[in-house]
């Protein structure tokens, strides 16, 4: 059951953001279409809207007498961080199987996006591999999830998140987003705390990487 004394999020919350973000979303829309959006501008650009996102959910818990801290419940942050990588082997065990399914499905292929195959291998590591999950977490986990268990059931938000989480992701790629995002969300509501799915979720995005890249040196 949800505690009312835990930070939250309303839907004017959400439309707070969207109309932060949107002027930012615009102009990378303007520079793609005139072709000037690289992969090295677009994964500085991934960057600094993780950044700005965490920080528009900041203020808005900060008004409400919390803070972004509050999600990630810095008290307990050693042993959550403990935990989560004692559950990685476990998360693995589950989430791979979908990785090599989906990777069937489409022909043996490995599903590239642009940002994971970036010349500058560093600079992909940093922006899917760090910055960019955590920002995740704290939209998906941190912030939606969290709405929907205020109005809906636990069963009921877990799934819908887990839903809208694959849905922002590429259509090869909904399998295993849909299945990382339910294991993400059960993780969440068993230890309330955002430390726990964001250090698995840059795990997994690292190891991902890492089998992208490894994957193209041999190309």
């Amino acid at each position: 059951m949800y505690k009312d004394a835990e930070p939250y999020i309303e839907f004017k919350d959400f439309l707070s953001v969207i109309a932060a973000i949107f002027p930012f979303l615009a102009v990378l829309f303007v520079l793609d279409i005139f072709k000037k959006l690289s992969l090295q501008i677009s994964a500085l650009a991934l960057i600094f809207f993780s950044v700005y996102i965490i920080w528009c959910f900041h203020m808005i818990l900060k008004s409400k007498g919390y803070g972004i801290g509050s999600w990630f419940k810095m008290l307990t942050f050693g042993p959550d961080l403990v935990w989560s990588i004692i559950m990685f082997p476990a998360v693995l065990g589950i989430y791979l199987p979908t990785v090599f399914l989906t990777s069937y499905i489409w022909n043996g292929k490995l599903v590239l996006g642009e940002l994971l195959i970036n010349p500058q291998p560093l600079l992909g590591v940093i922006t899917v591999g760090l910055f960019f999950p955590v920002a995740e977490e704290v939209i998906f986990r941190g912030a939606l999830y969290s709405y929907l268990e205020r109005v809906f059931s636990a069963e009921f938000s877990i799934v819908m998140t887990s839903v809208a989480f694959a849905v922002v992701h590429p259509f090869e790629d909904w399998m295993r987003s849909f299945v990382l995002g339910m294991i993400l969300n059960l993780l969440y509501y068993k230890r309330r705390t955002l430390t726990v799915p964001a250090t698995i979720h840059v795990m997994v995005n690292l190891l991902y990487l890492s089998l992208m890249y490894l994957h193209l040196l041999r190309v």
